[in-house]
């Protein structure tokens, strides 16, 4: 693949990650199926760029914008216990069945089932606290399946009312959800690309989280949530296409 082309498209991944909280697997991993790329290596090639891009994005609001942001104490529970383990069953249920799974509709309707919900928002809102346990176990399944767990993850924080609180929290368990199956994937599947040239890649993230966290500042809230569906739907309509 043309190297122009793809430091184009890491940065321009990074910078909606970091404006959205998610991105780079979301929009990234439709994109390479669309161009035939392999599903496994997706996975370790846009892995690896999710997590620094997500790492860095948390540095920011850290340093930046100091500790005025919390997270409620028993959805970390829920997160670190429940969805980490359920994201190895899903790479674990992908290293086994992967030759039966046509991920370019697999991942689409994923994308689809995410934006759905979305009509059904203000119902969620009432239900989160019942059935986070549910959704945020089936996210880790879906992601080390397709990818795209992302989508629903950014659904289930999007839902609260501030921005910048809802872009920490996305940022902030996207980390930890694309980390642990980045961990996992080198162990099931015994490949790692991180090498002197792929560091390239990494570093690409730099100015994309700087520009990102440039252009949030003249984002409203329903710009930032229109921009998380519609990057998805997106997606989805070109797996589908293609």
């Amino acid at each position: 693949m043309d190297l122009e082309f793809l430091y184009i498209l890491i940065f321009l991944l990074t910078v909606i990650q970091t404006i959205a909280g998610i991105g780079i697997l979301v929009l990234g991993t439709p994109l390479l199926l669309i161009l035939d790329v392999n599903f496994i290596k997706i996975l370790g090639f846009l892995l690896p760029i999710s997590v620094f891009t997500s790492l860095l994005n948390i540095l920011f609001f850290i340093f930046l914008e100091g500790s005025k942001f919390k997270i409620n104490k028993n959805t970390k529970k829920i997160f670190f216990f429940i969805t980490l383990p359920a994201v190895f069953l899903g790479l674990y249920l992908l290293k086994n069945f992967q030759e039966f799974i046509n991920f370019k509709y697999f991942v689409s309707i994923i994308i689809l089932i995410s934006l759905i919900l979305v009509f059904f928002k203000n119902f969620l809102i009432k239900i989160e606290n019942k059935f986070k346990f549910m959704m945020l176990s089936f996210t880790g399944v879906i992601h080390g399946l397709s990818n795209s767990g992302g989508s629903l993850l950014s659904l289930l924080f999007s839902l609260i009312s501030n921005k910048n609180q809802s872009r920490y929290n996305i940022t902030y368990f996207y980390f930890f959800l694309a980390f642990f199956q980045y961990v996992l994937f080198i162990y099931l599947f015994g490949k790692n690309n991180f090498n002197h040239e792929f560091l390239i890649y990494i570093l690409i993230s730099i100015p994309g989280c700087l520009v990102g966290n440039y252009l949030i500042k003249y984002l409203n809230k329903k710009i930032f949530e229109f921009i998380i569906y519609f990057l998805a739907l997106i997606g989805s309509i070109s797996l589908i296409y293609s």
